[in-house]
């Protein structure tokens, strides 16, 4: 993520983030808003630019496509907003523990809200709005791919009940971008801005969650736990896999290696997919090992975010 005054890194990590997960614009339009309300508002240029992104947050939530699914999530929207910008003004921590305490919020809310509105129907009608969502996806793809179709019900199953972990990720971005853009815009932030990337850390402890994911799909009698364990680790997997990407950043800018060598990599594995395969696991396995070994650390980096 850009740091303080790279208003054009901001713009395309924007961009990017709408290509990925549109559907939490509105998160990121709402976080922003509400960081600029608690930070004070102090000159005319805030206020109307927090009174402009928050009206966008709202309208573009309301214009969302009818359904389950996107009611609950135009609710959890405002209150991770509300959760976030609140917890950095009254309980200010790391951007990290701000975003994961913000998270846990949000879908402790939403659920509260959906079964005092819905009953015990609400976790059922969520679900099938969300697989019927993937089918319909996943469904013109095969129309254009035929070779594809064995991947059809595997697909829609998996988003159907790994959803609360992508969602759980992509808020994590929203919220990294939304406080970027208060920092960018706010005569006086509430914190400071996300350390560089090659910094990117978090808590040794996270790493039994891999093992609570792990004891759930070879013990059987834990089976009916292996939804709950599929998105614990999605999100770690995908953490964990950063935390190996910032390390090979570091290791390259050590060595003299640029950014668009490693850039122009990256796509091409993404391109030929077998490279991928390997690429994954090589920086999973890598942010794993860190948790004991801290790579970083050894070469006298300071890691920051945490």
């Amino acid at each position: 993520m850009p740091a303080r005054g790279r208003v054009w890194g901001l713009v395309f990590a924007t961009i990017a983030f709408g290509l990925f997960a549109f559907g939490l614009l509105g998160l990121v339009a709402l976080a922003l808003a509400a960081l600029l309300l608690a930070a004070g508002l102090s000159e005319s240029r805030e206020r109307v630019i927090a009174v402009l992104v928050g009206g966008a947050g709202l309208t573009f939530i309301l214009a969302s496509p009818a359904g389950a699914f996107a009611a609950a999530l135009g609710a959890y929207s405002l209150m991770v907003a509300a959760a976030f910008a609140g917890g950095a003004l009254l309980a200010p921590a790391g951007l990290w523990r701000q975003a994961i305490r913000a998270t846990l919020w949000g879908v402790a809310g939403t659920a509260a809200l959906g079964r005092g509105l819905r009953g015990t129907r609400f976790w059922a009608e969520l679900q099938w709005d969300v697989s019927h969502q993937a089918s319909s996806a996943v469904r013109s793809v095969v129309e254009r791919w035929p070779d594809s179709y064995p991947m059809y019900e595997p697909m829609v199953h998996f988003f159907g009940t790994a959803f609360p972990g992508l969602l759980a990720l992509e808020t994590l971005a929203a919220l990294t971008l939304a406080w970027q853009w208060h920092q960018r815009l706010a005569t006086a932030p509430l914190g400071a801005p996300a350390a560089p990337f090659r910094q990117f850390e978090f808590g040794d402890l996270w790493v039994w969650g891999l093992v609570a994911v792990l004891m759930v799909w070879a013990v059987p009698k834990l089976a009916a736990l292996k939804g709950v364990a599929l998105n614990l680790g999605l999100v770690l997997g995908v953490l964990y896999c950063l935390r190996g990407a910032a390390i090979v950043v570091t290791f390259a800018a050590s060595a003299g290696i640029p950014l668009w060598t490693l850039t122009a990599g990256t796509v091409v594995a993404l391109v030929l997919v077998v490279p991928l395969l390997l690429l994954i696991p090589g920086l999973w396995t890598l942010g794993v090992f860190d948790t004991w070994l801290a790579f970083r650390r050894r070469r006298g980096g300071q890691s920051t975010v945490r």
